[in-house]
């Protein structure tokens, strides 16, 4: 899976001239927790929820709330440039997502831009990531949650039932499995495919005859 497919597009961005106070208020109302900086769509920096707790920190914000309001203000003012971390990681719209994932890992930050060419075209986050490898698991035939019925608490995919039967039968032809299942030969091909992904099975195309299912002995030892 490539960067490309999962990455944000409409990015929320900040200008270098934003102000803290102007930058507080944007994650507050975009419920967002980072953004890149950038000028003229050229990423320059980074402000993080973390670079907003330095800021207050250092500044010693929290102690002027209730004291003096002007110099609290000033500071506030000051300008995205200012506190950004400006070591910029990022990645390309062609990079797998392993990438990303690790660069995430190493570098303990929750989101990467995505630039191509000098210039922004997205940005992913910990939570993008987390998003699109839970929704493939929930998708995928062989990694299915089993859903619980009164009648029948454990179902099973008709994959899982293919594989049963090649694990029973050693091997089966396509035409067999196709009345078998009453689906097209063509259908089984598809199915034999995904187990073969997952080393369970091998579909052998011999040069006279049928196509056929074969069970992987080092996987799995026929039933006797």
């Amino acid at each position: 899976m490539k960067v490309k497919d999962i990455m944000i597009k409409d990015v929320v961005s900040l200008r270098p001239d934003d102000t803290f106070y102007d930058i507080v208020e944007l994650f507050s109302e975009k419920k967002i927790s980072g953004a890149p900086v950038a000028t003229g769509n050229k990423p320059i920096g980074m402000v993080s929820e973390s670079d907003i707790m330095r800021f207050i920190s250092n500044k010693n914000l929290i102690s002027m709330i209730e004291g003096e309001k002007k110099e609290m203000k000033d500071k506030a003012s000051l300008k995205a440039k200012h506190f950004m971390t400006k070591k910029l990681v990022f990645v390309k719209p062609g990079d797998d997502l392993g990438k990303v994932i690790k660069i995430m890992e190493e570098k303990d930050i929750n989101r990467v831009p995505v630039v191509d060419k000098g210039k922004l075209r997205g940005i992913i986050t910990r939570a993008d990531v987390v998003s699109v490898i839970s929704e493939y698991l929930s998708e995928h035939p062989l990694l299915r949650k089993r859903e619980l019925e009164i009648e029948e608490p454990k179902l099973e995919t008709d994959i899982d039932k293919l594989l049963a039967l090649v694990k029973e039968e050693g091997s089966i032809k396509f035409s067999k499995a196709a009345k078998k299942f009453n689906v097209p030969e063509s259908k089984i091909e598809e199915w034999g495919k995904i187990l073969e992904e997952y080393k369970l099975v091998k579909l052998h195309y011999p040069p006279i005859g049928d196509p056929k299912l074969e069970i992987l002995k080092e996987k799995h030892a026929k039933k006797k």
